[in-house]
């Protein structure tokens, strides 16, 4: 114990000792999959050709646009535009903008097991059940031919439990093929734990990085058909301070996520979940 206790004040003078240039070093809050992965992996060597060092922090989603506008952090990397705009409309004073724009992530249909990929008659789908993704959902089930129809209704009230008729009031019609089938509305968070219970799963890509382990990629059945408005509209980006969007650290990490090394890398991690979408916003 003695030891122990000696060895304490040398270990925090090695941290003082190595602490980081604040000109030099950028500091960026994130979500961890694939967002700080694709900082870490991608990004950080190209910071490091041009003199910066990049610091990530893993963080909640809920706390990253607070934690920004407080100054704790020069960016941070997991949302779109809609919901940075949703933000702002609350946010009064400290308000953020996005400086550029990085990936999609699609949903996917996944198999609960990797040798099960082609949907048969009877089997049990588990579906995304928020109010942003339930007609994502629906709409890949049935550009698929797993779906004929999907009713209004689906998207009006916000409730969603379980679609299993055809039923003349049912909220969707499955094709003949599969009008045996049955789709069930699982709470996001639980949707990679559950995927065991069903034969197969339609995941929003981060969730699916985060919940299915390293062969995620190997149970993907077949994903959106993302047209190129909603690749720009939903893709997911940097945010700033509007004070700090011009700042050279800010130009830096904005530069380096153009670079043909990022999207070969994004490609090449992460399949058919993550799609490389760049667009800079700076002026």
């Amino acid at each position: 114990m003695k030891k122990n206790l000696l060895l304490i004040p040398f270990a925090l003078l090695g941290i003082a000792s190595c602490g980081a240039n604040p000109e030099t070093t950028i500091t960026v809050a994130a979500s961890e999959l694939p967002h700080a992965k694709i900082l870490k992996d991608a990004v950080a060597p190209l910071l490091k050709e041009k003199g910066y060092s990049l610091k990530v922090t893993v963080l909640d989603w809920t706390q990253q646009n607070a934690a920004v506008a407080r100054g704790e952090y020069d960016a941070n990397y997991f949302q779109h535009q809609p919901y940075l705009d949703t933000y702002n409309s609350e946010a009064g004073d400290n308000k953020l903008q996005m400086a550029c724009k990085v990936h999609f992530e699609k949903l996917c249909l996944y198999a609960s097991k990797s040798d099960h990929k082609e949907v048969a008659n009877g089997d049990r789908i588990e579906i995304v059940n928020d109010i942003s993704n339930i007609e994502r959902a629906l709409l890949l089930l049935k550009d698929n031919g797993i779906l004929t129809s999907i009713s209004e209704s689906c998207y009006a009230d916000g409730v969603f439990t379980t679609f299993n008729t055809n039923a003349p009031n049912s909220q969707v019609t499955f094709a003949d093929a599969y009008k045996d089938c049955a789709l069930t509305c699982i709470q996001e968070s639980n949707l990679s734990i559950s995927l065991p219970d069903f034969n197969f799963g339609v995941i929003p890509g981060n969730t699916a990085l985060t919940g299915l382990g390293s062969d995620y990629a190997s149970r993907i059945v077949f994903g959106e058909k993302i047209s190129e408005e909603v690749l720009s509209l939903r893709a997911n980006g940097i945010a700033v301070k509007p004070s700090n969007a011009n700042s050279d650290k800010t130009k830096a990490l904005v530069d380096a996520f153009s670079s043909k090394s990022v999207e070969t890398y994004i490609q090449s991690t992460f399949g058919e979940s993550v799609v490389y979408h760049y667009e800079s916003l700076l002026a």
